[in-house]
């Protein structure tokens, strides 16, 4: 069971990772629900307060809970130090963001699908690469590693090394063989 699955809207939590995801969670609620201009300034500045002291060492999803805030001049700045503070951190945040691209974790239908995505998108490829090979040689749904050969082809050329060591890896032989097979087709169409 990932953080992102436990049960943290009673607040029984298991460690304080799972705490700090149910802490942002509610912050992002409290930010919402605001009744009144004072109340989102004092949520946003909850946050703010949050991010401060949890940033470096907050699970990815406690993170993630926070990208589906309406985008607001108060929340402006805060949304973007989140993606910010995902997107350095590389790799292993991979996996949780394409899980909130793809609607699997906290949201509302809200923005955290569009701003994982960009989060994403503005990290370094070959970190994506290699969060992306990581989610198919793991545990992962075909689902979500359906997404992360969509998103290594997305990422094209720059993927294809970290993908021929992947080739030698049984879990994630098969799907790093379609992945090569989509890029060198997308190259052969755009003429490369």
């Amino acid at each position: 069971m990932t953080w992102a699955d436990a049960d943290v809207t009673r607040g029984d939590y298991r460690d304080h990772g799972e705490e700090l995801i149910g802490l942002a969670r509610q912050l992002a609620d409290a930010f919402v629900e605001a009744q009144t201009p004072e109340d989102e300034e004092y949520a946003a500045g909850a946050i703010d307060d949050f991010l401060s002291d949890h940033d470096d060492h907050a699970p990815d999803e406690a993170l993630i809970a926070l990208l589906d805030l309406p985008m607001t001049k108060l929340t402006w700045p805060l949304v973007d130090s989140v993606e910010s503070t995902l997107a350095k951190r590389g790799a292993p945040a991979v996996r949780p963001l394409l899980e909130a691209i793809g609607g699997h974790v906290y949201g509302r239908g809200g923005q955290t699908s569009e701003r994982a995505r960009e989060t994403l998108r503005a990290m370094p490829e070959a970190d994506v690469a290699r969060g992306l090979i990581a989610v198919l040689s793991g545990s992962a749904s075909d689902e979500l590693k359906m997404a992360a050969l969509k998103e290594l082809v997305r990422v094209g050329a720059p993927a294809v090394p970290a993908l021929e060591d992947a080739l030698q890896d049984p879990a994630s032989r098969l799907w790093a063989e379609d992945a090569l097979g989509d890029i060198r087709a997308a190259r052969a169409e755009a003429g490369e």
